[in-house]
C-alpha cells in the first residue's frame, strides 16, 4: 500500500498542494503587462515584477515618465537582438538626440536570455550600468549574454504572437547613421534619412479587462481563474498547457496566485477532499465556449490537473 492508496493522506496532499500556491502568493503578485507599438505593429511584455522588481520598477519609471514615446529602434543585429530605449529623432534639427537618464540601477540578472526574452543594456565591464536602454532577445543567447559582465538582466517576456512583429522588425535593412551601425530603418532610399524611416515607438501599461473569472487568456496562452478554495481562501491562478494527449492536462503555476478578498459570480470551487477543480463557465474569445468543467488533481507535487469531463455551450 502506498502512501496515495490512503484517503486520508491523499486528501492531505491535495490540501497542501493548493494551500502552498495560496501561501506563496502573499510574496507574489500578478505580472505587469506592458504594450510596445511600433511602426510596424504591436506587441506586450510580461514584466517579472517580483524577480526583478529593481529593473521592472525602472522601466515603468520611463514607461509613466513618457520617456520612451518617440524613441526608436537604434540597434539591430540579425540572430541576436534589436535595442531601443535610448534615442528619439528631432525634425527641427535632424538630428538624433538622447532621452533624459536616471541614475544607474543594480544589476539582477536571475532569469536565461533565452529568445523572446526582454533585458536591459549596459556598459561593458560594469554589470550595475545598466539605464534606460532595453533589448529583445531574437535568438536563445544564454551562452553568450549569461556569463559576461554580471549577466544581463532579463526581466520580461514577449507573449503572445509578438514575436512575429518583433522578428519583422529585425528583417528590416540595416544601415549606419550617426556613427552607429546596425540601424534599422524602413522604406529608405538613400539620401536624407527622414522621420518615417524611423522605426519609432511607443510603450503603454496595459490595463488589467475583468472579462470573467474563467477564461483562455489567447495572449499567454494561459487558462485563468478565479478559485474558491473553501477554507484555504479565494485566488486567482493562471494554468498553463502541460499535454492534450491523451488527456488535457494543465498546470498551476504558483507566480501567477493572488489571494483575493471577495466572491464573484461563476468562481470555480476546488474541494481538498477529491482533488476536483470544477469551472462553472470558461469564455473563450469573449464568449462562454464550455460549461461545468472538472479537471483532478493527479500530481500534487507538480501541481497538474487532468480534464475529466466538460459541457460545450
Amino acid at each position: 500500500m502506498t502512501c496515495s492508496s490512503i484517503p486520508g493522506l491523499r486528501h492531505y496532499k491535495y490540501y497542501l498542494a493548493l494551500s502552498l500556491a495560496l501561501l506563496l502568493s502573499a510574496q507574489s503578485a500578478s505580472a505587469t503587462t506592458v504594450r510596445v507599438i511600433t511602426s510596424l505593429g504591436d506587441f506586450s511584455i510580461e514584466l517579472f515584477d517580483d524577480v526583478t522588481p529593481g529593473t521592472v520598477a525602472n522601466f515603468l519609471n520611463y514607461v509613466s515618465s513618457g520617456r520612451f514615446n518617440g524613441t526608436e529602434i537604434h540597434r539591430s543585429v540579425p540572430g541576436f537582438v534589436i535595442q531601443g530605449g535610448w534615442l528619439t529623432y528631432n525634425p527641427t534639427t535632424n538630428n538624433l538626440d538622447q532621452i533624459t537618464v536616471d541614475d544607474a540601477i543594480q544589476n539582477e540578472f536571475s532569469v536565461s536570455n533565452t529568445r523572446g526574452t526582454v533585458a536591459m543594456a549596459k556598459l561593458g565591464g560594469d554589470p550595475n550600468s545598466a539605464t534606460s536602454q532595453w533589448f529583445v532577445n531574437l535568438a536563445d543567447n544564454s551562452a553568450n549574454l549569461d556569463e559576461q559582465n554580471g549577466g544581463f538582466t532579463a526581466f520580461g517576456r514577449v507573449i503572445g504572437d509578438g514575436m512575429t512583429v518583433v522578428d519583422n522588425i529585425a528583417a528590416q535593412q540595416r544601415y549606419t547613421l550617426a556613427g552607429l551601425a546596425d540601424f534599422p530603418l524602413i522604406n529608405y532610399n538613400g539620401g536624407e534619412v527622414v522621420e518615417n524611416n524611423f522605426i519609432s515607438i511607443a510603450v503603454v501599461v496595459e490595463a488589467e479587462t475583468v472579462t470573467a473569472p474563467n477564461y483562455f487568456d489567447e495572449a499567454s496562452g494561459q487558462l485563468r481563474v478565479t478559485v474558491d478554495a473553501g477554507a484555504s481562501g479565494l485566488a486567482t491562478l493562471a494554468f498553463t498547457v502541460s499535454a492534450t494527449e491523451p488527456d488535457v492536462v494543465i498546470k498551476l503555476d504558483l507566480s501567477s496566485v493572488a489571494v483575493i478578498s471577495e466572491t464573484v459570480d461563476k468562481i470555480a470551487t476546488f474541494d481538498t477532499a477529491t482533488g476536483r477543480l470544477v469551472l462553472p463557465e470558461l469564455v473563450v474569445s469573449g464568449a462562454a465556449a464550455f460549461s461545468n468543467l472538472v479537471f483532478v488533481l493527479g500530481d500534487a507535487e507538480q501541481l497538474l490537473f487532468t480534464l475529466e469531463s466538460f459541457e460545450q455551450i
